[in-house]
């Protein structure tokens, strides 16, 4: 593993006025760089990202956000975060692929080097086609980010363009999740009147048509992913929902105070990990609320932090490493506000990504780094998230086959400890103990006793977070 000390000394010889296109920089940079498996995608992902929010999105006076984008690649960072909802962001990295010959309508066009990257965009629409709506749909949102990206910004795209993946953003409501399912049953069929962002983007996916909104087929999108800093409960339906694995990626808010809230390394984290899906960490410096900024999304330029940590702070280091090393996570998007290429200590992407790449805390020191962030910061952090603690199973419910009961019941959710086992009783009759494993589908977790041996006591199912 490279000590910090030599990725910076590393970094800081990269020369600040280099030629702008990836290839050769590129490959010293990333050489000796971890990868990391972005789940069933079959991609490589360096475990540092770039997200597309802080003064991508919020830009101050004397701040060049395209060429942030352009260091980023040029450090080696492959996974590249944006969206519609995040103002200019997207025309910020129409402006520096053109500079590094990223855009396929460009004579230059260094098709190697934009494969090389994992670029993905999102949408906050829940529907692709709605006769009673007014506003913008899933499919206005994936046309927009490919002409702002690679085209003119008005509408222009293209021949070559593509995303690597559209993620839907921001899912917050179980009403949400049964937007983006509408019509997918009907693929094929008679067209519903109302259809659901998943159908569409599937057509723009595989290059099919049965939608009746991709008439050219065009196959403009490779991955398609989901999103969501609030709830873990309202994720893992719309995994579960999902039959036909869709959804190749989750970006999720991971950081040291998740276990003060309703846990998602504790809940949705294990059920995309076993799902096979990537899973992208955000949300690691809060938005900005461990540094001082007050715990609310961003508004403005003023909101967005430009320093290298704090000193009264948990340390920057600390928090990135924290991250990065929960199991299963890929990598984590961290929005930049300042780089310097002259000194990358004081850089925010050179330092971030130097301890993104060091050594790994063990669950010991993850321990200690929780307890620190905990006494400095508090749960009020992470006011995106949801606050709660262990709920027991739902819907717990018993049949007959034959001379046998079948216990049935609906996941736990955990929460500042995750959960080891379920605890199956017949009155106050222990039937079974069985390991914690997450429910990966909608149909429900299922025990199966003798008949005789539950009588007429009544069943109950209790998770503990006992070893």
């Amino acid at each position: 593993m490279i000590s910090r000390r030599e990725i910076l000394s590393a970094l800081g010889a990269i020369p600040a006025a280099s030629v702008l296109t990836p290839g050769t920089l590129y490959a010293q940079a990333a050489a000796k760089f971890p990868r990391r498996l972005l789940g069933r995608t079959g991609r490589q992902v360096v475990p540092l990202a770039l997200g597309g929010q802080a003064s991508l999105q919020w830009t101050k006076p004397g701040i060049d956000p395209a060429d942030i984008i352009v260091r980023a690649v040029q450090l080696g960072l492959n996974y590249l975060d944006t969206a519609n909802a995040y103002g200019p962001s997207q025309m910020n990295y129409g402006e520096a692929f053109r500079r590094l010959h990223l855009t396929p309508a460009d004579n230059a066009y260094d098709k190697a080097a934009r494969e090389r990257l994992f670029l993905a965009t999102k949408t906050g629409r829940r529907l692709a086609l709605d006769p009673a709506g007014s506003g913008t749909t899933a499919v206005d949102d994936l046309k927009r980010s490919l002409t702002q990206i690679f085209g003119d910004g008005k509408g222009f795209i293209p021949e070559g363009a593509y995303l690597d993946s559209i993620q839907v953003h921001n899912l917050t409501t179980l009403d949400q999740v049964n937007q983006i399912y509408e019509g997918l049953a009907d693929r094929g069929s008679k067209r519903p009147e109302r259809i659901g962002a998943l159908a569409a983007l599937l057509d723009f996916r595989d290059g099919t048509n049965y939608t009746g909104l991709n008439p050219d087929q065009r196959h403009w999108v490779r991955h398609i992913g989901l999103t969501g800093h609030q709830s873990s409960p309202v994720l893992m339906s719309a995994i579960r929902r999902d039959n036909q694995n869709i959804f190749d990626t989750l970006l999720v808010a991971l950081n040291a105070n998740d276990k003060l809230c309703s846990s998602h390394q504790n809940n949705v984290l294990p059920l995309a990990v076993a799902r096979g899906l990537g899973v992208i960490a955000m949300k690691v410096f809060a938005d900005g609320a461990y540094y001082g900024k007050q715990p609310r999304f961003s508004r403005t330029p003023d909101d967005v932090i430009l320093s290298v940590g704090k000193q009264e702070a948990t340390a920057y280091s600390d928090l990135v490493r924290y991250t990065v090393s929960l199991p299963g996570v890929s990598c984590a998007i961290i929005g930049t506000g300042h780089i310097d290429r002259e000194k990358p200590e004081s850089c925010q992407m050179t330092a971030n990504l130097a301890a993104a790449l060091a050594d790994m805390p063990s669950p010991l020191e993850r321990e200690r780094i929780e307890k620190d962030s905990a006494a400095r910061h508090g749960a009020a952090t992470n006011y995106f998230q949801e606050k709660s603690g262990l709920v027991q199973p739902t819907a717990v419910n018993t049949r007959r086959d034959g001379d046998r009961l079948i216990v049935e019941w609906n996941t736990a959710l955990a929460g500042p400890q995750p959960i080891q086992s379920y605890q199956v009783k017949a009155g106050d009759k222990l039937l079974a103990t069985l390991p914690y494993r997450p429910q990966l589908t909608e149909a429900p977790l299922t025990l199966l006793v003798p008949a005789a041996v539950v009588g007429d006591a009544p069943i109950t199912v209790t998770a503990s977070t006992a070893g």
